[in-house]
């Protein structure tokens, strides 16, 4: 368990690419209340990638496929065990009449407005969840997207009381300090919907961080970790998408943002928050900044995320990855 503090501090809990996971989030607003915290960060990638059809055929039943495997649910009872495992994998479910999966098979072009439409919803109930729970509490949420979610989403981040989107400019945290929150990414293999080229990126940044008035005791939520450092080692892939594996095992490269890190170093930020590569989860100073990315566990509803202490006049005072 972290240990609270004997001294007033404002303190963070970070998490980020839980990728359309109902269970991580449910976790990520609890953390709240279990580590006392001052505000919630969410990075970016909150929407899930896959969508699966729960096909009813009318005599009580409904079947799907996971994982390549057929399987049924018989009963109000079973449907809803099956949609909570669905959402806790970052997936979403659909239920659809015959007739209506035998269009969408049809029409392949079909899924794309059920797999909008129900990241839409799943944020909607996201926001209502965080709105119920810590509403209370006056305890503040920020929220973003990533490289992989969808510009239109945001709409579903705003107009909360509690809920703000992050990426709409720089905001004021409990005790002083400034966030300031970009979701892009560098360009992947993957040709995600928010990508930018280095220098695009970096005119994003500097744009933003003409905003901020306290550089020093700025915290910077950038989807995108920097490169060249512990926070963004992920798998080398050839040309077919498949990891290089060599006698050493699988060989790694950074993915990360050269812009992000001129960045962080120019201005000397107090905190780097950051997420996009799942297997780095790490921590390091760069300069006088302490950088971290608690990587992603969100396919088995496990969350990862940082807790991390603020002062201002003794900057991080601690920090910690936990998961759970």
């Amino acid at each position: 368990m972290f240990r609270r503090s004997k001294q007033k501090a404002t303190r963070l809990f970070f998490a980020t690419d839980v990728h359309g996971s109902e269970q991580c989030f449910r976790k990520f607003v609890n953390a709240a209340e279990v580590y006392e915290v001052s505000a919630l960060v969410l990075g970016g990638d909150v929407t899930g990638k896959v969508v699966v059809p729960l096909v009813a055929n009318g005599d009580g039943a409904w079947h799907a496929e996971l994982y390549g495997e057929p399987i049924t649910a018989r009963g109000e009872d079973e449907l809803g065990a099956l949609r909570k495992r669905i959402r806790t994998m970052g997936r979403y479910d659909v239920v659809l009449t015959p007739e209506e999966k035998g269009e969408v098979d049809a029409d392949p072009t079909r899924i794309d407005g059920l797999f909008r439409a129900a990241m839409r919803a799943s944020l909607e109930r996201w926001v209502a969840l965080a709105e119920e729970r810590l509403g209370p509490t006056g305890i503040p949420c920020y929220m973003m997207l990533g490289n992989d979610d969808f510009d239109d989403l945001a709409e579903a981040l705003r107009g909360s009381d509690v809920v703000t989107y992050a990426e709409d400019g720089v905001f004021e945290l409990p005790g002083g300090f400034e966030l300031a929150s970009i979701g892009y990414s560098t360009p992947t293999p993957w040709h995600t919907p928010r990508e930018l080229p280095e220098e695009e990126l970096g005119d994003r940044i500097d744009a933003l961080l003409a905003q901020v008035r306290e550089p020093e005791q700025a915290v910077l939520n950038f989807h995108c970790p920097p490169r060249d450092t512990h926070l963004d080692q992920a798998p080398l892939l050839d040309a077919e998408l498949r990891p290089v594996v060599d006698a050493s095992g699988v060989r790694m490269h950074s993915v990360g943002s050269s812009a992000v890190r001129r960045a962080i170093e120019d201005t000397r930020p107090l905190l780097g928050l950051h997420g996009h590569v799942h297997e780095s989860p790490a921590g390091q100073k760069l300069g006088s900044a302490m950088c971290i990315n608690p990587g992603s566990d969100y396919g088995d509803g496990i969350l990862r995320g940082a807790i991390v202490d603020l002062d201002r006049d003794k900057g991080v005072r601690r920090w910690q990855i936990v998961q759970g």
